[in-house]
């Protein structure tokens, strides 16, 4: 990382949930489709498939998350600075017409 101090104040960390985490928590729990476990941690299906696109979760998505499972809420998330998010995004794969 070779950002200056005024690089870093203008692109703040960013947060994801933890690689895994999710599908992990899923089969953990028995759950079979994303409706019921969306359900249960209290967020929409919606949410739930952009977290697992790796977008940024709300703080109260990430706090149902880990209220549901028992979890802190560190072991739920990770931080990133602005360009380690962007290496480990993944990239759109264009659809075939």
């Amino acid at each position: 990382m070779n950002r200056t101090n005024e690089q870093a104040a203008t692109q703040p960390p960013t947060i994801r949930v933890r690689p895994g985490l999710l599908k992990r928590l899923k089969d953990s729990a028995g759950i079979r489709n994303d409706e019921a476990f969306a359900r249960l941690i209290g967020i929409s299906r919606a949410t739930l498939t952009s977290i697992n696109e790796g977008n940024e979760p709300s703080l109260r998505s990430v706090v149902n998350i880990a209220n549901a499972f028992g979890l802190a809420v560190g072991e739920v998330i990770i931080v990133t600075d602005a360009d380690e998010a962007a290496e480990h995004t993944p990239a759109a794969i264009p659809v075939a017409s």
